[in-house]
C-alpha cells in the first residue's frame, strides 16, 4: 500500500490492489486512464462498442488500462467482461472516492482519455491542473453541436434544442482546444472541425467492425423476409422511426402490404403510440444475430444526426444489404448501388424498399461488397492510429 496526498491535502491510504484487477498494475508499463460517465454498454449502443474496442486495443499494446465510471444497478455483466479482459476498473460510487483522488494514487499517468463532451466538461480542468504531465485526449464520439444544429433545422421552435446546441458548441470548440489531441470519428467530421481546432491536434478513430459470420453462413435471398430497424432511445433514432412509420411505410404497404418491420432496441421504452400488425417492437435483445441472418435488409432512415452509424457497420458484419439516407451514409464510405442504397426523401426511400425487396440481383450486388466495406473500420487500422498516438 502506498500513501498519497488527498485532494484536500489530507493523507489517505489508497490501495490500487483494492480495485477490480488492481493487482494487474505494472509500474514498468505505460498507463492510460479512460474517464467515462458510465461503463460502456457495448451490446446496446455503437459508441460504447467503439470505446470497448479502443480499450481492448490498448490492452493488446501492453498498457495499464484503467476505466473509471459511475456505477449503476445493471453494470455487473459489463464489469465482469472488462475484468476478464484485464482492464483495471474504478467506480466513484463503489469506491467512495473521487476520480481525482484515484488518479493521484497512480504513480505515473501517461494518457487520459475523456470520453464524450460531458465527461470533458466535468473532469478536464481539475485533472489537467493536478496531472499536467499526462497527455490529454478528447474523444468527441460525434460532433454533438452539429447534431443539434441539424435537429433545430427540423424543429426550429424547440428551445431545448437551442440550449443544447449552445452547451455543446462551447465544450466542443472552446474547452476542446485545451486538450493535447481531439479524436474525431470520421475524416468528414475532422474536416468540419478544422474551422475550430488546428488539424495537427486531431486524429480520426472510427467505429471498429469485422465480419461476425462467413458469407457461407448467410441465408439466400429467397429464404429471407422482413426488414430490420435497429435503434436506441437516442433522439435521431426516434425521429427516424417515426419517419419510417408515418411517411415511408404507408407508401411501401400500398405495393407490398405483407412487409413486416422488425424494430430492435429499447425504443419501445419511449414509443407507445405506434401500433400496427406489420410494425413489431422486440425491445432490447442481447443476441440479435438471427435478425441479421434472416431479414431481407436493414433500413436506416435518419433525417439528422452526426458521427458514424454503428448499425450500418453491423449490417456489413453480417452481409446484410441496407438502405439509408445521406445523413446515415456520412463517414461510412457508401456508394449508391454498390454497397448500399441511399435515398433521403420519403418517396425515394419507399421506392428503394420496394425495389430491393424484389430484386435479387441488386441484393446480391450489395451483399458482395459487405466485407470490402469494413476495411476502413478494421482493428488493424485502429492499432496503427493508436501507435501514432503512442509517440506523442
Amino acid at each position: 500500500m502506498i500513501t498519497f496526498k488527498h485532494l484536500f491535502s489530507k493523507k489517505i491510504d489508497f490501495d490500487l490492489n483494492s480495485l477490480i484487477n488492481g493487482e494487474r498494475y505494472d509500474a514498468s508499463k505505460k498507463t492510460i486512464v479512460f474517464i467515462s460517465n458510465a461503463i460502456p454498454t457495448y451490446d446496446k449502443d455503437s459508441g460504447s462498442n467503439r470505446l470497448k474496442e479502443i480499450i481492448l486495443a490498448y490492452v493488446q499494446l501492453g498498457y495499464n488500462c484503467f476505466l473509471t465510471f459511475t456505477s449503476s444497478e445493471n453494470d455487473n455483466n459489463y464489469i465482469e467482461f472488462f475484468k476478464n479482459e484485464e482492464v483495471i476498473l474504478f467506480s466513484e460510487l463503489k469506491n467512495k472516492q473521487t476520480t481525482l483522488s484515484f488518479l493521484k494514487a497512480i504513480p505515473k499517468v501517461d494518457f487520459i482519455w475523456f470520453y464524450g463532451p460531458n465527461t470533458l466538461k466535468r473532469h478536464f480542468q481539475y485533472v489537467h491542473k493536478t496531472i499536467p504531465e499526462a497527455t490529454t485526449l478528447y474523444d468527441m464520439v460525434d460532433i454533438h453541436f452539429l447534431r443539434y444544429k441539424r435537429a433545430i433545422e427540423l424543429n426550429p421552435k424547440r428551445i431545448s434544442l437551442k440550449k443544447r446546441y449552445k452547451k455543446y458548441f462551447h465544450i466542443e470548440t472552446v474547452v476542446a482546444k485545451k486538450v493535447a489531441l481531439v479524436i474525431t470519428i470520421s475524416e468528414q467530421e475532422k474536416e468540419f472541425m478544422r474551422t475550430y481546432i488546428a488539424a495537427h491536434k486531431m486524429k480520426t478513430i472510427s467505429n471498429i467492425h469485422y465480419p461476425k459470420i462467413s458469407l457461407q453462413e448467410t441465408l439466400p435471398f429467397e429464404e429471407r423476409k422482413n426488414i430490420l430497424f435497429i435503434g436506441s432511445t437516442h433522439t435521431p433514432n426516434i425521429d427516424a422511426l417515426y419517419f419510417l412509420f408515418e411517411k415511408i411505410m404507408p407508401k411501401v404497404w400500398e405495393k407490398l402490404p405483407e412487409i413486416v418491420v422488425d424494430v430492435i432496441g429499447n425504443l419501445n421504452t419511449e414509443i407507445n403510440d405506434i401500433v400496427h400488425p406489420n410494425f413489431i417492437f422486440h425491445g432490447y435483445i442481447p443476441e440479435i444475430e438471427t435478425f441479421f441472418t434472416s431479414s431481407k435488409f436493414m433500413v436506416v432512415p435518419l433525417r439528422y444526426g452526426a458521427g458514424v452509424k454503428g448499425k450500418i457497420g453491423q449490417s456489413f458484419e453480417y452481409y446484410l444489404p441496407l438502405i439509408t439516407t445521406a445523413i446515415g451514409a456520412e463517414g461510412m464510405f457508401l456508394e449508391h448501388g454498390k454497397n448500399a442504397l441511399i435515398a433521403s426523401t420519403e418517396e425515394d426511400f419507399a421506392n428503394e424498399i420496394i425495389r430491393l425487396y424484389n430484386d435479387k440481383n441488386l441484393w446480391l450486388q450489395l451483399q458482395s461488397h459487405s466485407e470490402e466495406s469494413l476495411t476502413p473500420f478494421s482493428r488493424a487500422t485502429l492499432q496503427k492510429t493508436l501507435l501514432s498516438i503512442d509517440q506523442l
